[in-house]
C-alpha cells in the first residue's frame, strides 16, 4: 500500500498541489488550508486466487507465477480550493497525469478511479470553499514464482520399454 499511496501523492503534486499533501485523517482535519490535497487509507480487500502463467526469467530458467491473493488497495483522494474552477483544473491534471497502473514489486497493479463527489462550504471538515473526493482502487496481487523442473527425456523412455 505504501508504493500506491506515494504514486497518488506524487500524481498530486505534480497536478498542482503545491501545499503538503495530507494522508491521515487528524492532520487534515487540523490543517487551516484551503487549497488541499489528501490521500486517506480506505481499506484493502483479499480474495483466494490460483490463476498460474508460465514465463522465462531473466537466466532463461522457466518458472510457473502463481497468484496466490488478488488483493484490491482503495485510497480516498481530495482535491480541494477556493473555487471551482481551480480544483476542476487540478481535478483534470491529475487524471491526464494518472497511468492505467504503475509497477509494484515486478507485478503490474491496474489503476481504477471511482465515482467522484463534490463537496461545498459547510458539508466538508475543510476550510476549503469546493472539494472533489473519489476513491482509487489499485487490483493486484500476491504471488509466488515457482521453478518448473526440466524433464528428463532418459526417464520417459525407460518407462515406454
Amino acid at each position: 500500500m505504501v508504493k500506491e499511496r506515494n504514486y497518488i501523492v506524487e500524481t498530486l503534486k505534480s497536478s498542482g498541489i503545491k501545499s503538503q499533501v495530507y494522508t491521515n485523517m487528524k492532520k487534515l482535519k487540523q490543517g487551516n488550508e484551503v487549497h488541499v490535497g489528501a490521500v486517506l487509507r480506505n481499506g484493502e480487500t483479499f480474495t483466494r486466487s490460483g490463476s498460474k502463467r508460465k514465463f522465462v526469467d531473466q537466466e532463461g530458467r522457466r518458472k510457473r507465477r502463481v497468484k496466490l491473493w488478488d488483493r484490491n488497495t482503495s485510497l480516498h483522494v481530495v482535491i480541494a480550493d477556493t473555487s471551482e474552477e481551480k480544483v476542476e483544473e487540478i481535478l483534470e491534471e491529475f487524471l491526464r497525469n494518472l497511468k492505467k497502473g504503475i509497477d509494484v514489486d515486478g507485478n503490474w497493479v491496474n489503476i481504477v478511479v471511482g465515482e467522484a463527489d463534490w463537496v461545498e462550504e459547510g458539508d466538508s471538515i475543510l476550510k476549503a470553499k469546493v472539494a472533489v473526493q473519489f476513491d482509487i482502487t489499485f487490483e493486484g496481487g500476491i504471488y509466488e514464482d515457482r521453478d518448473i523442473k526440466p524433464m528428463d527425456i532418459l526417464a520417459l523412455s525407460d518407462k515406454e520399454e
